[in-house]
């Protein structure tokens, strides 16, 4: 049972909960339901202190584990949601949002460790993706990430197009939105851009309730030089619901500042890849934002 079910059932754990956060000085941090309400304004670091709070005070609840390194990845502090995470599923191994979290942290890890560990990080993110769907055979979005795994990855860090098949035969028959956005990204990889700008039409309209398909659609604009089609298609993606694993202001800067170089606007460009150097990105990012960067300003 996590801890927001014993607080329900309970006026005696209700009370227990206010001692236990006013003894550790977190006053703040006083309901679960607080602390989701910041994560879902986007307040990522007042949330996170809360979760932590909270988490502090339950350390072995799945739920609050799950919160905690959610917030934890949004901040990029993934070496911890991992340890968290791990810890935690080694005692609730039927937490299925664990699982499927589990594969996005360590799936951007590999961008943080070196070479030699990259493989073995990529493959554990899609057996944490395999063992979501195996649990939850109608997690959609889990089956979407190990589909695409294995469509996109090398073969040394275990991509297979023949699992990839298989797979996406599945997410067919539970989801055709989903399935169209993997097909999509098959069809840019094979340089098929009006088939590929068809599907994710059709994926951004069969899943409402995320906002990344817009971002890919906007990417494959900016990859064919259609910058008006890229800012208008970003411009969409911001207006769009948001998940927690939707891209941040970061990556869509970095994306802004693409487009608005194409367009020769190097003063609305320059604002847009600082916001990512100054910003929570990861060192890929920050790269590409800091070489765009120098040659904005040597100009």
């Amino acid at each position: 049972m996590s801890i927001l079910d014993s607080l329900k059932r309970s006026r005696t754990g209700l009370l227990l909960m206010f001692f236990l956060l006013a003894a550790n000085g977190s006053w703040a941090a006083s309901t679960l339901e607080d602390a989701l309400a910041d994560f879902q304004a986007g307040q990522y670091d007042q949330a996170l202190e809360r979760f932590r709070s909270l988490h502090k005070a339950a350390p072995k609840d799945p739920e609050l584990t799950f919160y905690l390194a959610r917030s934890l990845y949004r901040r990029l502090e993934l070496k911890e949601a991992e340890s968290l995470l791990l810890g935690s599923l080694e005692r609730h191994p039927q937490h299925v949002e664990s699982h499927y979290l589990l594969g996005s942290v360590q799936l951007s890890r590999v961008s943080e460790v070196n070479i030699f560990r990259k493989a073995g990080l990529a493959k554990s993110a899609v057996s944490a993706w395999e063992e979501a769907v195996r649990l939850n055979p109608d997690h959609a979005e889990a089956l979407y990430g190990v589909t695409s795994f294995y469509f996109s990855a090398p073969g040394i860090a275990g991509g297979d197009p023949e699992k990839g098949e298989k797979n996406l035969a599945k997410l067919e028959q539970l989801s055709s939105p989903w399935a169209a956005l993997t097909r999509a990204s098959n069809k840019e990889r094979a340089e098929d851009y009006a088939a590929a700008e068809q599907l994710f039409e059709t994926a951004i309209e069969g899943i409402p309730h995320r906002a990344f398909p817009s971002l890919m659609l906007a990417n494959l604009h900016l990859k064919q030089g259609q910058y008006e089609a890229a800012l208008n298609t970003l411009e969409q993606y911001q207006q769009r619901e948001k998940t927690w694993n939707d891209p941040g202001k970061e990556q869509t800067a970095l994306l802004a500042g693409k487009i608005y170089q194409g367009l020769n606007k190097p003063e609305a460009a320059i604002k847009s890849f600082e916001l990512v150097k100054q910003g929570i990105a990861n060192e890929t990012m920050k790269d590409q934002a800091e070489e765009a960067l120098e040659e904005l300003y040597s100009r």
